[in-house]
C-alpha cells in the first residue's frame, strides 16, 4: 500500500479565499454593471412605458381649493399655549388655526359632507353627495363571485344614546371616503388655510369645497362666541324677569296710593316708603341688567373670528391627477429595482457566495 504524506490545510490559502469571496472591489462593479446595464435599462424603459399606460386606465380627477385668511389671537401658538391658555381664562374663547384641519377629520363633518346636495359637470343633480359616490363606484373583478352566497350579513344594532355616535360597518366606510376627498393644511409662517378637495367630476369639487369652508367658518364662530352666546341669553332671561319686577312694583306703589290718599297715619307712610323702596330697587336692577344685556350682545358680535378669503373657490378646468410621468417614474424605478435583486440573488447568488465564503 503506497502511502501519501498528510496535506495540510493551506491556512493562509483558505482566509484569503474567504477574503475574496466576501471583498467586492471597484473593478467588479464595473464589470457587473457592464454586464447588465443593457438588461436594467431595457426592463427600466420597459416598466416606464407600462406605469404610462397604466395611468391611461385611471380615471381623471379635478382639484378645487380655497384659501382663508382667519383672525388670530394676540399670542402666537407655542409649545406650552395649551398650558398659558388655560392659566390665563382664554382656553373656550380662543381656537387656534393650526387646530382647524383636525375639525374638518371628524365624523360629524363626514355626515355634513354626505348630506350637501352636488351637481356634475352634465348638470345631473344629486340629492346628497353620497348619492354621488355610489354613482361613481365601479364594481369590482372580483365582486360577483360570492353573489350567490347563502350567507346573511350579520344584523349590526346601533346605540341609540344622546352624545355618543354609532354607526355601521357601511355609514362609517361612507363617512371615511367622504372625509377623505378633502385635505387642509396651514401655512405657519402666513397663517393661511388652504381647503382642497379632489374627486372625478370639476363640479363636485368645487361644491363641497365649499360646503367645508361653511362648515368650518361656522363650527369656528360658535366656538368663539359660544361662552358671550351663553351669557347674552342668560342676560336676557334676567331681563325679562327684572322687567316683569319692576312691572309688578309699580303697579303695587300706584294702586296703594289710589287707596290711601287722604290716610296721614305714620303705618300708611311706612308701607308706601317700602314699597317705593322696592320700586327704586326693581328699576334700577332693570337698568343695570339692560346696560349689560347691550354689552353682552356687542361682545358676541365681536368674538366672531374674521375669515378673509384670500382665493375663492373656482371650478377647475386642468385634472390634477393621474400625474402619468410621476406614474411612470415610480413604476420604472420598481422595475430596475426588483431586476437588481434578481440579478443578485438569483443570476449572481451573491448571498450564497458570501456565506460559503465565510464557512471557509
Amino acid at each position: 500500500m503506497i502511502s501519501y504524506p498528510e496535506k495540510k490545510p493551506d491556512v493562509a490559502g483558505s482566509k484569503a479565499s474567504s477574503f475574496n469571496a466576501s471583498e467586492i472591489r471597484f473593478a467588479d462593479i464595473i464589470l457587473f454593471v457592464g454586464k447588465y446595464i443593457k438588461l436594467l435599462l431595457v426592463i427600466v424603459i420597459a416598466s416606464v412605458i407600462a406605469g404610462v399606460a397604466y395611468s391611461f386606465t385611471l380615471r381623471k380627477k379635478y382639484e378645487a381649493r380655497v384659501s382663508l385668511l382667519p383672525e388670530y389671537g394676540t399670542s402666537k401658538r407655542g409649545g406650552f399655549s395649551l398650558l398659558s391658555a388655560g392659566l390665563n381664562g382664554e382656553g373656550a374663547e380662543k381656537l387656534q388655526p393650526d387646530l382647524y384641519p383636525t375639525i374638518m377629520q371628524s365624523s360629524p363633518f363626514g355626515e355634513y359632507l354626505l348630506k350637501q346636495p352636488v351637481v356634475d359637470q352634465d348638470n345631473k343633480s344629486y340629492k346628497t353627495l353620497l348619492d354621488f359616490m355610489k354613482a361613481q363606484e365601479k364594481p369590482g373583478l372580483l365582486s360577483g363571485l360570492f353573489s350567490s352566497s347563502s350567507k346573511t350579513p350579520a344584523k349590526e344594532v346601533k346605540l341609540n344614546q344622546d352624545g355618543i355616535l354609532s354607526y355601521t360597518l357601511q355609514e362609517q366606510s361612507n363617512i371615511n371616503g367622504a372625509i377623505s376627498l378633502l385635505s387642509s393644511e396651514v401655512d405657519q409662517k402666513s397663517g393661511v388655510i388652504q381647503i382642497s378637495a379632489e374627486t372625478v367630476d370639476p363640479f363636485v369639487s368645487a361644491i363641497i369645497v365649499e360646503a367645508a369652508q361653511k362648515y368650518l367658518v361656522d363650527y369656528v364662530e360658535d366656538y368663539r362666541s359660544s361662552k358671550a352666546s351663553q351669557r347674552e341669553g342668560l342676560l336676557a332671561d334676567r331681563v325679562k324677569e327684572a322687567k316683569a319686577r319692576l312691572r309688578a312694583a309699580e303697579f303695587a306703589l300706584q294702586s296703594y296710593r289710589d287707596q290711601n290718599r287722604n290716610i296721614f297715619s305714620n303705618t300708611a307712610k311706612i308701607e308706601e316708603q317700602r314699597l317705593q323702596a322696592e320700586y327704586v330697587l326693581s328699576e334700577s336692577l332693570y337698568s343695570d341688567l339692560v346696560r349689560r344685556y347691550e354689552q353682552a350682545k356687542v361682545t358676541v358680535k365681536e368674538e366672531r373670528p374674521v375669515f378673509k378669503t384670500l382665493e375663492p373657490v373656482k371650478v377647475p378646468l386642468l385634472k390634477s391627477s393621474p400625474k402619468r410621468l410621476r406614474i411612470g417614474l415610480i413604476w420604472g424605478f420598481m422595475g430596475g429595482f426588483l431586476t437588481l435583486l434578481y440579478i443578485l440573488l438569483v443570476k449572481e447568488k451573491v448571498v450564497q457566495k458570501i456565506v460559503s465564503g465565510a464557512n471557509e
